[in-house]
Order: structure tokens, then sequence, then C-alpha cells
């Protein structure tokens, strides 16, 4: 059941990605910083506004850094990743997705983000998939 949801919103992100339009792109959700754990002994450090966000509310999905999406929730960074991941399909022009792959893709992605937290989300992406 879990896999038939999670490809539900992969399909939309896709479809969503895809959708041309006239109208300027709206830029991808301000993704929230993850909350310490409680037994955190140390205050958090504040988190720095991302260049990205270029108004509130609004970001530049080509700027977002890895340090962006690593600091997100877990349910900020899973609707980002999965947003990226049909965004750039969609820039790319692929147009055949295969579902079993999406999970070690994402794993890839989130492993060279953690190496390279400075570089954007879609060179990270591009470096993950040997592109770039």
């Amino acid at each position: 059941m879990m896999k038939r949801d999670f490809v539900t919103v992969l399909l939309a992100c896709c479809l969503a990605a895809c959708a041309q339009s006239s109208a300027p792109q709206q830029p991808a959700p301000p993704l929230a910083p993850a909350a310490p754990p409680p037994e955190a002994a140390s205050p958090p450090t504040p988190r720095v506004t991302s260049e990205a966000q270029i108004a509130p509310g609004r970001w530049d999905v080509d700027r977002v850094r890895c340090s962006d999406l690593l600091g997100a929730d877990d349910d900020d960074r899973a609707a980002a990743v999965m947003f990226y991941y049909g965004y750039l399909a969609a820039k790319a022009g692929i147009r055949v997705i295969d579902v079993s792959q999406i999970d070690g893709n994402v794993r890839k992605v989130m492993d060279r983000c953690a190496a390279a937290p400075n570089i954007t989300v879609p060179q990270a992406f591009r470096q993950a998939f040997g592109r770039g």
C-alpha cells in the first residue's frame, strides 16, 4: 500500500514538473530546519537564511543548496527530493522513470549532499548520476 502511495506522489510530482505554462514557475516551498533531538545538551546553532530564498515563501530552485535540504525536517526533505527528482527529470527530457530505482537514486543524491553540503541540489543530482 505504501509503495502505491509513493508512486502516486512521484507521478504527481513528475506531472507538476512536466507541466509547461506561460506563467512563471512557482519556486519550491521553503525548507524548514530540522528540530534537534530532545536529549541535545547544547543549544542549536541558528540557521542562516538560504541565499536561494529570494523572498518570504519564494525560493530559486536552482540555488537551493544541499545544506538547505539536509537541514529540513524529514517530511519537507522527502517532498523536496521528490520535487527535484521530477523537476530535473523533466528538464533533462526524461519521460520514463523506473520507480524501482528511486530509493537507490535518492540515496546517491543524499550521500552526495552529505559529502558536499555547499553545492546546489541540482549539482548533487548531476554528480550523483555522473552528469557533471
